[in-house]
């Protein structure tokens, strides 16, 4: 049998674009986000995903909802 799940990825382009049209620096946003400017850097070049809970910290750093810096990922697995 065969399901599909879906989980939120965060994209990094998104964090970047939209906390540099805020005019806010990266320093900044991790320390709003609670989360290290090394994460942070990371997931801004897509080099990294977050645990949902950190996704929902950089979203309220930004003051925007978590599906401006996500997308879905559907994942298929089959049982064996």
């Amino acid at each position: 049998m065969e399901t599909t799940t879906m989980k939120l990825r965060i994209n990094g382009t998104a964090v970047r674009v939209i906390r540099e049209a805020l005019g806010v620096r990266a320093v900044d946003l991790a320390a709003r986000s609670e989360i290290t400017k090394s994460t942070l850097s990371h997931v801004e070049k897509g080099a990294r995903q977050v645990s949902p809970a950190t996704l929902r910290k950089i979203a309220i750093g930004l003051g925007v909802p978590t599906e401006a810096i996500s997308y879905p990922d559907f994942v298929q697995s089959v049982a064996a």
